[in-house]
C-alpha cells in the first residue's frame, strides 16, 4: 500500500506527538514559583527543636511619625562665658569642670596691676568731685549773702559737672569690668559666677598669666536642650510647630526624650533638600550631653494596626512573608504587606486578621526547611 505524502506528514506529526507526551511524563512538573508548595509541617519534637514559638495576631495603637537625624545642643541663653575682664596673674581658683556652680559663687582670683590702676583713677576722680561739690555749695552760700558774684557760681557749677561726668565715667569702667567699689585701690579682684549652672570647662591655673578677653569657663543651664535636626522636602507638610516628638540618642537608645516642635525654618537647602528644625525637651536625669547625636520620631497620626515582631517577618524575593498556623503543626507561609517599622515591630496592612495564630519565633529557619523541600521536590 503506497501513502501519499499528505498522509505521511500526518503520521510524522501524530508520532511527534506521542513522542512529546511521553517524554514529559516521565519529568516532575516544575512549578513557576519555588514556594508554590506554601505549608510546612513539624512533629511535636521538631518544633521544639527549632525553637517555634507561636502568638495570636492583636491591632495595638501607635504613633505614626516622621524620622529627622540631628544632634543636641544647648540652647545659646543657657549658656555664658566667664572672662577676666582685665589682664593679671591667677592666684587661686575655687571650682573645677564639672561643679555646680550658683550665681553668685566665687569662681577665680586674679592679682591686677591694672585693676589697681582703675580703682586709683576712680578714687581720684570721685575725690575731686567731692571737692568740688563742697566749693559749690561755699560759693553758693556768700552769693545768697551777697559776698560773691553769680559769675563765682556759674564757673563753679561748670567745674563741678565736668568732675561729675569723670568720676561717673570712672565708676562705670569698673562696673564693666566686673570690679566692686569698695574704696580700696587693691589690684586682688575676685571673678564672681554671673549664673547659675555646669562648669563646662576649667581654663584657669594658679600662677598663669591671663589677658583681659581670657575666658575662665563656660556656665551653661543642661536642665533643657535643643534637637537641632533637618526635615526632608516630602515629609514638610507633614510636620508644624508644636508637634509632639520623641527623640532617642544614640548614646541612649532605650530612653526615649520627650520633646516639642519648637521651630521650622523658612529655607530649603538646596543641596540636602531639607529645611531646619529645632525641637526643645527638657534633660532627664542629665543624661543627655551637648552634641549626640540621634534621631527624632515627630508624631503624626495616631493609628490602630497590626503589630508583628521584626523575627515573624521574612523577605522573599522583594515581598514579605509571615508563617500562619491554623490547624496543629502546620504553618503557611502568607505574603503580607508591611508599613511603617517601630521598636522592633512591623505594621501589617494586609495579610494578617486579628487573632490569627503566627510564627512569632523560628519564621527564619521555617522558610529554610520550606524551600529545602521545595527543591527537593523539582
Amino acid at each position: 500500500m503506497k501513502l501519499s505524502f499528505k498522509q505521511i506528514s500526518i503520521l510524522l506529526f501524530l508520532i511527534a506527538i506521542v513522542y512529546y507526551i511521553w517524554n514529559r511524563s516521565d519529568k516532575p512538573i516544575q512549578s513557576e514559583e519555588p514556594h508554590s508548595v506554601s505549608e510546612v509541617q513539624l512533629s511535636e519534637k521538631e518544633i521544639i527543636i527549632l525553637g517555634i514559638r507561636l502568638d495570636t495576631a492583636n491591632k495595638q495603637r501607635f504613633w505614626d511619625s516622621v524620622e529627622i537625624m540631628g544632634e543636641t545642643e544647648a540652647p545659646p541663653d543657657s549658656m555664658a562665658d566667664v572672662n577676666t575682664r582685665v589682664p593679671g596673674r591667677i592666684t587661686r581658683v575655687f571650682f573645677v569642670e564639672g561643679d555646680k556652680i550658683q550665681k553668685g559663687q566665687k569662681l577665680v582670683q586674679i592679682e591686677s596691676p591694672e585693676m589697681a590702676k582703675l580703682k586709683s583713677s576712680f578714687l581720684v576722680a570721685r575725690s575731686k568731685h567731692k571737692a568740688a561739690e563742697e566749693n559749690l555749695k561755699r560759693i553758693q552760700n556768700l552769693v545768697n549773702m551777697n559776698l560773691a558774684a553769680k559769675q563765682e557760681y556759674i564757673d563753679a557749677e561748670s567745674q563741678f559737672r565736668v568732675l561729675e561726668s569723670e568720676k561717673n565715667a570712672a565708676e562705670e569702667n569698673l562696673r564693666v569690668n566686673g570690679i566692686s567699689i569698695d574704696g580700696t585701690n587693691s589690684g586682688n579682684l575676685t571673678v564672681f559666677a554671673p549664673r547659675s549652672g555646669i562648669a563646662l570647662s576649667r581654663n584657669a591655673i594658679p600662677g598663669s598669666l591671663v589677658q583681659g578677653n581670657h575666658i575662665l569657663t563656660t556656665l551653661a543651664d543642661l536642665n533643657t536642650l535643643w534637637f537641632q535636626g533637618k526635615i526632608f522636602e516630602k515629609d514638610l507638610s507633614l510636620v508644624s510647630e508644636g508637634k509632639i516628638a520623641e527623640i532617642r540618642l544614640t548614646a541612649f537608645p532605650d530612653f526615649p526624650f520627650e520633646a516639642k516642635v519648637d521651630h521650622i525654618g523658612e529655607r530649603v537647602d538646596p543641596n540636602t533638600r531639607t529645611v531646619h528644625a529645632r525641637l526643645v525637651f527638657p534633660n532627664a536625669h542629665r543624661k543627655a550631653k551637648i552634641g549626640l547625636f540621634g534621631k527624632a520620631l515627630i508624631r503624626i497620626e495616631e493609628k490602630e494596626r497590626i503589630l508583628l515582631p521584626d523575627s515573624a517577618v521574612v523577605n522573599h524575593q522583594n515581598k514579605q512573608y509571615v508563617f500562619l498556623t491554623s490547624k496543629k503543626n502546620t504553618f503557611h507561609f502568607s505574603e503580607v504587606k508591611t508599613g511603617i517599622r517601630k521598636e522592633a515591630k512591623v505594621e501589617i496592612l494586609e495579610g494578617v486578621s486579628e487573632g490569627q495564630s503566627f510564627v512569632s519565633e523560628g519564621a527564619f529557619r521555617l522558610k529554610a526547611i520550606l524551600f529545602k523541600s521545595t527543591f527537593g521536590e523539582e
